[in-house]
């Protein structure tokens, strides 16, 4: 029996088609009250703003903060429309409830955690579902090579899933380095506090420079693997020679 393809699927057509006027409108407002929570409250200053690719990317960074998401976006100004998160299937799609109150500010694709091994939903189907949507009016994706957000002002080491994507998908990464915000808005903490915040935007990685042949059609699953790890290690000096420089 033929497989459904995933973006046929009505339950996914916000990332591949024209989105609907509501959900737009509301990721718009809640951007417009960023953009003056950062102008105002937590004052915000961007560098590097020369480095954003004219294509889309996947935009990534030290993660400290819940804010971290609205920053990245304000920092390229571009509205929540524009940019997709990865988000647990098992917990974020498992109800129309959680997609519809999460789908109000951000675009979340779906992608299955391993249990013993094995994915429900493919990663091929979150590829495609990530390819569809940055396809679609030049959008981007935001991901966080650490994981998780670590302890305040603290770095945690990169994963290799990030490069991964961008290098499956073929868009560079847009690195950048947050200073601040873990102040602003700690971890485990209710409110923010006015804090001024930095954002260093760094020169994107492009795929082609971690494949061998700069062909990414030709490359089996080690050198895919070995590319991956490549990429993961200068996204990861890259921020923390930033860090290093802006701290000293």
């Amino acid at each position: 029996m033929e497989q459904p393809n995933v973006l046929e699927n009505p339950k996914y057509s916000y990332l591949v088609k024209k989105q609907p006027f509501f959900f737009k409108i509301w990721k718009k407002l809640f951007f417009l009250y960023s953009k003056f929570v950062f102008l105002w409250y937590t004052p915000l200053k961007i560098y590097g703003r020369e480095h954003i690719p004219e294509t889309s990317f996947i935009y990534s960074c030290n993660h400290n903060s819940h804010m971290d998401v609205a920053l990245l976006a304000a920092s390229v100004n571009k509205s929540f429309n524009y940019f997709g998160m990865l988000a647990a299937k098992d917990y974020w799609f498992d109800s129309w409830i959680k997609r519809f109150l999460v789908n109000i500010v951000m675009n979340l694709v779906p992608i299955d955690r391993k249990i013993e091994g094995t994915r429900n939903f493919s990663i091929e189907d979150t590829l495609a579902l990530c390819h569809a949507f940055m396809t679609f009016d030049n959008r981007n994706l935001i991901m966080f090579p650490e994981g998780t957000r670590g302890n305040p002002g603290e770095m945690r080491r990169f994963r290799k899933g990030t490069a991964m994507f961008a290098l499956q998908l073929n868009v560079p990464i847009l690195p950048a380095l947050i200073v601040g915000s873990h102040k602003a808005w700690p971890k485990d903490k209710i409110f923010m506090r006015p804090t001024p915040i930095q954002v260093h935007i760094l020169e994107p990685l492009f795929p082609e420079q971690y494949l061998n042949d700069g062909n990414d059609e030709n490359v089996n699953e080690n050198g895919l693997v070995a590319a991956a790890q490549d990429m993961t290690e200068e996204l990861e000096n890259r921020i923390r020679e930033k860090e290093k420089m802006y701290f000293e």
